[in-house]
């Protein structure tokens, strides 16, 4: 951990509070952005991002500084969001954004085939099992490392590596029939996966 980071940590440990906000705005976007690709929805996400924070700052404590703290409390936001969706269990759970395949074309056609385009590709990372879905996410949604992911995930970086090829071999199936169409926005997409 960086020793800036390291210090912050122990300073709010230490009493003062309110460095905790610097915390909060370094890694606000990394959270937000894992619980709203989980739950979809954006208030519920504004509310599970404020209680993983919550929860980070009343275990503080038990952070192991030698662990990166994005790795940390990104572990922290999934266990958060999978207790959230098994309490709503039943329900589906669509992703926001798929892969971000780049800025959406100028024309009225060419937007309308973009969102379609796009919708198809969250819908098929949507399809994924979870545990291929939150490797897909955290690799490429969320730049995370094989190592952090295996840390976040509680398991082996061979498993973290398997099923990150396998999620990425199914989405490219799932995806196969709109790559034929040729579209360059969602080859781009696919060619990131």
């Amino acid at each position: 951990m960086e020793n800036s980071e390291a210090n912050k940590i122990n300073r709010i440990l230490q009493g003062d509070t309110q460095l905790y906000g610097e915390i909060i705005s370094a890694y606000k976007n990394a959270v937000f952005s894992l619980c709203y690709r989980m739950v979809y929805q954006r208030q519920e996400a504004e509310d599970l991002s404020q209680e993983v924070f919550l929860k980070a700052y009343q275990n503080l404590d038990k952070y192991n500084q030698k662990m990166k703290f994005s790795t940390w409390i990104l572990s922290i936001g999934r266990n958060t969001c999978i207790d959230y969706l098994r309490k709503k269990r039943g329900e589906s759970v669509p992703l926001e954004e798929g892969i971000k395949a780049g800025e959406p074309p100028i024309s009225a056609e060419d937007a309308y085939l973009y969102k379609e385009q796009k919708r198809e590709i969250e819908q098929a990372i949507q399809s994924l099992p979870e545990e291929y879905r939150m490797l897909i996410i955290l690799y490429h949604q969320q730049g995370q490392s094989y190592k952090e992911i295996a840390e976040i995930l509680h398991m082996p970086m061979s498993l973290v590596k398997n099923r990150l090829h396998r999620g990425r071999k199914m989405l490219k199936e799932e995806l196969s029939t709109i790559i034929k169409e040729g579209s360059p926005w969602t080859a781009e997409a696919v060619k990131n996966i």
